[in-house]
């Protein structure tokens, strides 16, 4: 294929932008490449000369916003506790008035909302996680399965918050949310799996014991 001019996109930047615009107009799985080479103007050859299908342009898209340091200090950011919360709250407002960087996050809304993937949703929520544990300094092999609970219902927490980016990320709402309890929940629940905090270092034995379930429960069950 010719290589595109100085200044021009690229065959794989145009079908990755061809793949944003169509997931916010309908449900990843709706997506075809006939959508794909429509939007971006390309034929079906330049799209299998760069890709088998749409899970692999899918990939190749969402591994862009994956290597953006800027989202990944974003993310970061969320549970940051060496900062005061207005310090925080600045941040998020100055991240409002990024174009690059609100457009990542507008992206990540879409992975996040109705029109995403149980996949690409997973695949989202392990990006925050990794994130999380990495600026932590901590080792996904050495949490036990309780940590590994808290992470799962933290990070869930994320990817809510980020499927509604577009309407939550203005700066009324942020100055709301920055008083209210949300980020010290998150931040404490991550910043607790800090090495050498005791959470970090009880054993899965020493979790609360529960009933099997239902034992216990029939005598209120009408």
């Amino acid at each position: 294929m010719a290589r595109p001019k100085t200044g021009e996109q690229s065959a794989t930047e145009r079908m990755q932008d061809a793949f944003w615009t169509l997931l916010e107009q309908k449900p990843y799985a709706q997506i075809t490449i006939s959508d794909i080479t429509r939007v971006s103007g390309l034929n079906r050859s330049a799209f299998y000369y760069h890709y088998g299908n749409i899970p692999e342009l899918a990939d190749d898209a969402i591994a862009s916003i994956y290597d953006d340091p800027d989202i990944t200090s974003f993310i970061a950011h969320i549970i940051r506790q060496d900062e005061g919360i207005e310090a925080i709250r600045d941040y998020a407002i100055a991240s409002i008035t990024m174009p690059q960087r609100i457009a990542s996050i507008r992206r990540l809304s879409l992975i996040a909302g109705p029109h995403g993937s149980t996949g690409l949703a997973d695949q989202l929520k392990t990006h925050v996680i990794e994130i999380w544990l990495t600026t932590l300094g901590r080792d996904p092999a050495t949490l036990n399965p309780g940590q590994h609970i808290l992470l799962e219902f933290a990070s869930s927490g994320m990817l809510g918050v980020l499927a509604k980016a577009p309407a939550v990320f203005t700066p009324e709402n942020i100055e709301w949310l920055s008083h209210s309890v949300l980020p010290d929940i998150i931040a404490q629940l991550i910043n607790s799996l800090r090495d050498g905090n005791s959470a970090s270092t009880s054993s899965p034995q020493s979790l609360p014991a529960t009933a099997p379930l239902g034992e216990g429960s029939h005598d209120s069950v009408s």
